[in-house]
């Protein structure tokens, strides 16, 4: 029997990659919450310093990950010359 894809895949850092997820998730929220907000809502400055907050630290999160891959790869390289 076969594996589902959810079980195959197992990120490098499960820790950023669930907050990346959750960041993500809030910066949806905020998206929502901002369709509904008028424009000279005191509201609307908070909600937009809170989704840029949080898809700058999904990409910081993302950069980490990938420079986490990169150095294990490159140290599994050196291990095996």
């Amino acid at each position: 029997m076969e594996q589902s894809s959810k079980e195959k895949f197992q990120p490098e850092c499960p820790l950023a990659h669930d907050l990346v997820n959750r960041l993500c998730a809030l910066i949806g929220h905020c998206d929502l919450a901002l369709e509904k907000t008028q424009e000279d809502s005191p509201a609307l400055k908070h909600m937009l310093l809170i989704r840029n907050i949080a898809g700058v630290m999904a990409k910081e999160l993302n950069q980490f990950q990938c420079d986490l891959i990169n150095l294990r790869n490159s140290n599994s390289k050196k291990v095996s010359a």
